[in-house]
């Protein structure tokens, strides 16, 4: 890490992801002087509910705070402004004062499938949502969770009088300002040619007009929007008064981080997420990626997500005996990943469909584990999760294969990428150089990053990535050709195999008609 020099400017990024939250000082060249890390656990006791206590994500994110301000050795009045990037989708109500209205509804959370199913059959709908906010919503967005909330607690809706996002939360907590950017609004009800809120769009999902009283005021990422008031000072260790600007979407966060904002270039993410976006300044739609504004309205990410990366691998480890939160559980893994690595890299491993929490093929489908074998090893199995993960990556680049076209390198990154076996897959699979972004907190640093550039300390966001490292290009191997072929298909093939067995079981699973509340 580096030191702090006086007479230098410090900025801070934080970082709220999907189970904890990270905040890092950096100096003016973006690099970490102290780092700051809280859990911010799921609640996820009911079937398909993915929720958290805002109060709790808050004192997550003081407490990360006030560690990295602590342990930076940085006066916290040489912190020049604030960053904040967050996970997008997901519904956070607040009422006039401020206070939440119910936990966080997290993007993993899938209750409102129903509702997302019954918006996608819709071809009409469907197509005003898809054109005019650039996607076809998950059931963790909030417009469908919004939907499900009039059906089974209206009352919830009725005590609100503003929908945020995740980063936007700890923004209000700071500053006390209620606001969002429009790189986490395009994923409600953003008419992205506009930048402007859409009653067209809140119609569409089959909300009440009134809705439109919930969407709070838009700016871009890097607007400063408040100042540290002087009890988040108190919790955090900054200084009252500090600029804190708007924030984004952690997606385009993470692609600063990576050095990867620029059109042109593809920045894969194997996180939470397997998050797979181009930035472009091109409107193109289709319902298997996000078109979604970024920093600015003129440029875009066409991202293709799904949560079907980090949940399959802990899953995974679990099934396999291993706690990574017990002693030697970490030990143990890495053992794992070691005898995974040591296989021939073309003998057979088992097929994993990796759908533990997520899919893009659509709610109803369900994680398999297929052609295992008795001679199969605990590291066999480990390997064809790693491949059905890195699957993903190529299923969701091949849909924006077909619109959009992108520089190689491709940059990697997430918690997986840290493993040289993962990064070999994933270059395998896409037949493609992959660089790993080498900056610790790469959310925490895109951030940073547009802070910076809105208070001054860089000429542009364009300019601090040029400060990102990366690693030397890892490059498919010749051999390895046939048998990615050979795994892809395999792929294919399952999947589309597996279709009407989902879709029974979904309506063996179906309400019956008329069943529950109605909106």
């Amino acid at each position: 890490m580096a030191t702090p020099a006086e007479g230098r400017r410090y900025l801070l990024g934080i970082d709220a992801g999907q189970t904890a939250v990270k905040a890092v000082v950096h100096d003016e060249r973006l690099r970490p002087l102290g780092i700051g890390r809280r859990s911010s656990p799921v609640d996820r006791s009911t079937p398909r509910h993915a929720e958290r206590s805002q109060h709790e994500l808050w004192a997550a994110a003081a407490g990360a705070i006030a560690e990295a301000v602590e342990s930076s050795g940085v006066d916290p009045r040489d912190i020049v402004a604030v960053g904040i990037t967050g996970h997008g989708d997901g519904l956070h109500l607040v009422d006039a004062s401020g206070e939440a209205v119910g936990p966080a509804i997290t993007a993993m959370d899938s209750r409102a499938h129903v509702e997302a199913a019954e918006l996608a059959a819709d071809e009409e709908r469907m197509r005003v949502v898809l054109a005019r906010s650039g996607q076809e919503p998950t059931p963790g967005a909030a417009g469908n969770l919004l939907r499900w909330l009039l059906r089974h607690d209206p009352e919830r809706v009725r005590a609100a009088s503003a929908m945020l996002f995740c980063k936007d939360v700890i923004r209000l907590r700071l500053t006390g300002v209620v606001a969002t950017d429009y790189s986490d609004a395009t994923a409600s009800f953003l008419d992205t040619a506009t930048a402007t809120w859409s009653p067209e769009v809140i119609e569409a999902y089959g909300l009440p007009a009134d809705i439109l009283r919930l969407l709070p005021p838009l700016h871009a990422s890097g607007d400063v929007v408040g100042r540290v008031l002087p009890a988040a000072a108190e919790a955090t260790g900054l200084a009252a008064g500090t600029p804190v600007i708007a924030g984004l979407h952690d997606v385009q966060s993470a692609s600063i981080g990576m050095g990867a904002l620029v059109p042109g270039r593809l920045a894969l993410v194997a996180g939470s997420f397997s998050t797979n976006g181009v930035t472009t300044t091109r409107p193109d739609v289709d319902v298997r990626w996000q078109s979604r504004l970024s920093i600015r309205p003129g440029l875009r990410i066409a991202m293709s997500t799904s949560a079907t990366a980090s949940p399959a691998l802990n899953w995974m480890l679990r099934l396999l005996g291993i706690d990574l939160a017990a002693p030697g559980g970490e030990a143990a893994r890495d053992r794992l990943f070691a005898e995974a690595a040591a296989l021939d890299p073309q003998e057979p491993v088992p097929l994993v469909l990796p759908f533990l929490v997520d899919s893009p093929l659509g709610a109803s489908s369900s994680a398999a584990l297929a052609g295992v074998r008795g001679w199969h090893t605990p590291a066999h199995v480990l390997r064809g999760t790693l491949e059905g993960i890195a699957l993903m990556h190529v299923w969701h680049t091949r849909a924006l294969g077909e619109r959009f076209d992108w520089d190689e390198p491709v940059v990697l990154g997430g918690g997986i990428a840290r493993a040289p076996l993962y990064v070999q897959l994933v270059a395998n699979a896409l037949r493609s150089p992959v660089t790993v972004v080498q900056n610790e907190e790469a959310g925490a640093f895109g951030a940073a990053a547009v802070a910076g550039a809105a208070v001054g300390v860089f000429e542009s966001v364009e300019a601090a990535q040029e400060l990102v490292t990366r690693s030397e290009p890892v490059h498919p191997t010749a051999e390895s050709a046939g048998y990615w072929a050979g795994v892809i298909r395999a792929f294919d093939e399952a999947t589309e195999a597996m279709g009407p067995w989902w879709s029974a079981r979904a309506a063996e699973q179906a309400p019956a008609p008329g069943a529950g509340p109605s909106a």
